[in-house]
């Protein structure tokens, strides 16, 4: 896959007439998926347009969400998706262009598209101004066809990722990978902590949230950790510990059957399914009494994920 990134004016034109889409595509979920199937053709380029950073990020700082996935992530599945032509824009540099102009400089003279695949809802340029019919008109006259498809829904709600962060936030794991297409994830490198875990018979694997990327709502989830590509069962907490005074909000992955030294190791985590919101117990032998639960409910829920 090819990836244009930078400053546009810096891009090589494309030579291969493209046939593919523009959008922000956080997280790749099912309905950007089917968006993405339906506007690569076989005659052309798979190219989709995408911006880094986040749109809203430019447009209004301060107001950001936290994304479903990285840029690393979301260009890996974009990937994965068939994409063979990847441009990143930064709205920075582009956000006062007409319409128009992104049309003949991004559109035509840089990425030489002969098709265009958008959501029923899309809009940009300066003020949003640009939409499908506008870009049926400019289609026409720059010699690209435009197709509009209707967005995807579940369950009577159109798929979008701001709601599968919604989901995430409330923990609601299982339901946001339906809408995902792939379970969530995290990957951060190994960090100390206090070892209190260890203390207790629980040794973690404690991750640092990513910047800008959302996190599980507190509480106990059954995992998938998986480190140098090997992937384990674990009962991972998410929160700020309470039974221990509080603190940092930290991701700790208790991964069963294992006790190598991994600090400093990348490590993935992929959330299955929610177990309980995070609790302040009154003493430690009634946390541990619960984390025994939370191991047993964890290995038999991914017993039957993992086979």
């Amino acid at each position: 896959m090819r990836v244009l990134s930078g400053s546009f004016v810096g891009w090589q034109s494309q030579s291969d007439p493209g046939s593919g889409t523009l959008g922000v595509f956080d997280g790749v979920h099912v309905g950007h998926r089917e968006l993405l199937s339906r506007a690569f053709e076989p005659e052309g380029a798979a190219t989709v347009v995408t911006f880094d950073p986040h749109p809203v990020e430019v447009l209004a700082p301060g107001t950001t969400p936290r994304l479903l996935t990285t840029i690393e992530e979301r260009l890996d599945l974009l990937e994965e998706a068939g994409a063979e032509v990847v441009a990143v824009l930064d709205l920075g540099e582009i956000r006062y262009f007409s319409p128009q102009e992104f049309v003949d400089r991004i559109l035509v003279e840089r990425l030489n598209l002969r098709s265009l695949t958008i959501g029923s809802d899309f809009h940009f340029g300066k003020d949003r101004a640009g939409d499908a019919a506008f870009l049926s008109t400019a289609g026409r006259v720059a010699g690209f066809d435009v197709h509009v498809v209707d967005l995807i829904a579940e369950g009577g709600v159109t798929v979008s990722s701001s709601r599968i962060r919604n989901l995430i936030e409330l923990g609601s794991v299982a339901d946001a990978a339906t809408l995902l297409g792939s379970r969530f994830a995290t990957t951060s490198a190994v960090v100390h902590g206090d070892n209190r875990g260890q203390a207790i018979g629980y040794p973690t694997a404690n991750l640092l949230p990513v910047a800008r990327k959302v996190v599980p709502g507190d509480g106990v989830y059954a995992t998938i950790a998986t480190v140098g590509g090997i992937s384990r069962m674990a009962a991972t907490n998410v929160g700020t510990r309470p039974t221990f005074g509080g603190g940092a909000r930290i991701i700790e992955a208790h991964i069963l059957d294992f006790e190598d030294d991994i600090y400093g190791e990348d490590l993935t985590v992929e959330f299955v399914e929610r177990l309980r919101p995070e609790l302040e117990f009154a003493s430690v032998e009634e946390l541990v009494e619960h984390m025994d639960d939370d191991v047993r409910r964890a290995r038999e829920i991914l017993d039957t994920v993992m086979g």
